[in-house]
């Protein structure tokens, strides 16, 4: 207790002999903004095929097929392009009534889509008995309509509609599926004619070999001039076959990419299908796109064994990453309902909008206000490490805040002026140094808020206020993987149909926590980026475990950087970037300590043949000294090459624990992990010795005016 008194009452009066630490609370995901989802329509519709738009005066048009009857509905929202009111529906007399219906057709069977542009609202579906594709539509925000035949193309079974406004006039797009085959219709909306219908089979000698589809949508992209597509389908693969939900492009020349799949489940080998993922969608906002926005993806993750069930799921591609890249988090549910055919998106000013045909759900665009805390931190302690122990990521956090609450400011996270204090939002942190120039701050990194303590202290005498404070507990991005384990396995290059190396591995396994693997300018080892491993995750594994796994098969090392992670090979000729010592930068104290290692390493593996394979490394000073055996084994080390390949990175990594040092050093806020740094003190006989940074501990308190860093450090 009175250690807490005595750090609130002196903070106030040392806080200017320190350089000021900032940090600011967002409400975001990994960059990315959350959406909390408000259900503004609950009706009784039968879930069957549906769509949802958003015309250029922000109302919404809603479709739903029963039977052979196919319904659409326009609802004016109370919103005015620009100037949107923030009054619940149920207050204004306008309020749209999204249970009322007007028949399109009753000629139609089964699938069907829509799109909207402007004043052009365009609906897609399947006719009956001719079993071909009709158009329905309007350019006066559906005034008026016209119905017409799109396409003789039959056999549907699903489709999904974009828009496409570009110098060759505005072209809507009917993304269409089959049981193993994919079509884009290009429709100019300006003539009134086919610009192209593209189709990709999926049959031998296809990479994907698929024989039955489940659902497709389809988004425009104006960032990458691009339209997304998403589809689950059956694929046929060897040793087995399994669902899943692919990703494509089509370009502005109307051509669709490659497929590649980025959610995946084994079909039952008893072929009970207990688990497959169906009725995807995509969206993107056409207008004013913040950097807080990425294209979202919806899909049907359903369960037929015991309690069965047919839960909606969500996920988004990775900020700053591209829709080819495969980069998307883990899909996860997101609104406590059931559905058959999914959920399907749609934007419009200020609203992400969410529909099925008995239920609207709406959540506002833009991030709930950024809160500054810099004002109110009474201390604060940073850990950063290259290679993250199960101890470090697992632990309590990796950046502790303690925040002055004695105003009871902070006393209601998540309400009103605390709205952005929520369990993993985002802090931003940035630390102060001072210069000829005044006092200045350099980022620290990002980091999620993963639980806090309150604690409070009463003060007794005539005058004296109660005492309060705020710790968050706060995680980098070891400690997200750690807490991510993947819902089904991941497994890459059995079959190697879409062959992986470990770099693109590492890429997709961080972005399912929603972390971008940055290709940067630092040096890569060969092995990271030719290494084709048989890699596999399995449900419940958790994921910094999977990464140190896959990193120990190469002699990267994996670094956070906020939002983004990179990839470092340690290289022994590495030049010192910084000098620490008595005529450089001081160093309070110092411990340096050289340990045994190994002295010789052994990789063994299997060839084609099923043949061992060996190959030996070693580091000859130390072997006329001792023999300090390491063996690694891993059958994917098919030849000797990449045997001796694989001990000589193990024996490097073992070198590189030999030097234990750690300095205690003031602050230096450019100092960044895996940096190759000179000490020089005298006091131990140290003198020009070069070290890399391994860990880096970084401690603040005003109370006593303590800035400083213990820098743990290793062999170069």
């Amino acid at each position: 207790m009175k250690t807490l008194t005595s750090t609130l009452e002196a903070a106030q009066k040392k806080r200017h002999r320190l350089p000021c630490v900032e940090a600011e609370i967002k409400d975001l995901e990994q960059g990315i903004g959350r959406l909390a989802w408000d259900r503004i329509y609950t009706g009784s519709e039968a879930d069957s095929h549906h769509g949802i738009a958003v015309d250029g005066q922000g109302s919404i048009h809603r479709i739903w097929v029963v039977g052979t009857t196919l319904y659409r509905q326009k609802q004016v929202t109370p919103f005015v392009t620009g100037f949107p009111y923030i009054f619940p529906f149920d207050l204004l007399d306008n309020s749209p009534d999204f249970g009322a219906w007007t028949v399109v057709t009753t000629d139609c069977n089964g699938p069907c889509a829509i799109a909207a542009y402007g004043a052009r609202i365009y609906i897609f579906y399947r006719q009956n008995g001719v079993n071909r594709i009709r158009r329905y539509y309007s350019h006066n925000y559906g005034d008026t309509w016209t119905n017409a035949v799109h396409s003789t193309y039959t056999n549907v079974i699903s489709m999904a509609a974009a828009w496409w406004a570009g110098s060759t006039g505005v072209n809507v797009i009917c993304f269409t599926l089959r049981t193993n085959e994919i079509s884009a219709i290009v429709w100019n909306t300006d003539t009134q004619t086919l610009v192209v219908q593209r189709i990709v089979t999926f049959v031998a000698p296809h990479t994907h070999i698929i024989t039955n589809t489940y659902g497709i949508g389809a988004t425009y992209n104006s960032h990458w001039s691009q339209c997304q597509v998403v589809f689950a389908g059956l694929r046929d693969a060897d040793p087995y076959d399994h669902y899943n939900v692919f990703r494509c492009t089509l370009s502005a020349t109307h051509y669709f990419s490659s497929l590649e799949s980025f959610i995946m489940v084994p079909v039952d080998p008893l072929d009970t299908d207990l688990i497959r993922y169906e009725y995807p969608d995509c969206h993107f906002p056409p207008d004013s796109v913040g950097d807080y926005e990425e294209t979202r993806i919806t899909l049907v993750e359903k369960f037929t064994g015991v309690d069965p069930y047919k839960r909606p799921l969500s996920c988004h591609v990775v900020r700053d990453t591209a829709f080819s890249d495969t980069a998307y988090t883990e899909p996860r549910p997101f609104v406590d309902v059931s559905s058959d055919y999914g959920l399907r998106m749609a934007t419009g000013t200020p609203y992400w909008w969410l529909s099925r045909p008995d239920g609207v759900w709406r959540a506002r665009r833009t991030p709930r206000p950024t809160l500054d805390i810099g004002k109110d931190i009474v201390s604060l302690v940073l850990r950063t490490h290259a290679v993250a122990s199960a101890e470090l990521a697992s632990g309590p956090g990796t950046l502790l805040i303690q925040l002055d609450n004695s105003r009871g400011q902070y006393s209601h996270p998540g309400v009103d002026d605390l709205a952005s204090l929520r369990f993993r939002a985002q802090i931003e942190l940035s630390l102060g140094y001072k210069t000829t120039a005044g006092a200045e701050t350099v980022e620290a990194g990002t980091y999620w808020i993963d639980s806090w303590q309150y604690q409070s202290v009463s003060m007794r005498g005539e005058g004296r206020a109660n005492l309060s404070t705020l710790t968050l507990y706060c995680l980098d991005g070891w400690s997200l993987a750690n807490r991510w384990t993947p819902r089904y396995q991941l497994r890459w290059n059995t079959p190697a149909a879409t062959p992986a190396n470990v770099w693109t591995i590492l890429y997709m396994v961080l972005a399912r926590i929603g972390i971008r693997l940055h290709d940067g300018a630092w040096p890569r080892s060969s092995a990271i980026l030719n290494f084709y491993p048989d890699f596999t995750l399995v449900p419940g594994q958790r994921g910094d475990t999977a990464i140190r796994r896959l990193l120990a098969t190469v002699p990267d090392q994996l670094v956070f950087r906020g939002q983004d992670a990179f990839v470092k090979n340690p290289v022994s000729s590495e030049s010192s970037c910084y000098d620490y010592g008595p005529a450089a930068h001081a160093i309070a104290a110092g411990k340096y300590a050289d340990a045994v290692t190994a002295s010789r390493t052994r990789a063994i593996g299997r060839d084609a043949s099923d043949d061992q394979v060996i190959a030996d490394a070693f580091d000859w000073d130390l072997q006329e000294l001792y023999d300090q055996l390491v063996v690694a084994y891993d059958p994917n080390l098919a030849t000797y090459a990449e045997a001796l390949a694989r001990a000589e990175r193990v024996l490097r990594t073992l070198s590189l624990e030999a030097k234990k040092t750690q300095i205690i050093v003031p602050t230096n806020v450019g100092q960044e992990l895996l940096d190759v740094v000179e000490v020089t003190d005298p006091r131990c006989g140290i003198t020009a010795e070069a070290y890399r940074v391994k860990n880096i501990m970084t401690e603040y308190d005003r109370s006593n005016g303590r800035y400083g860093q213990v820098l743990t450090l290793g062999a170069p």
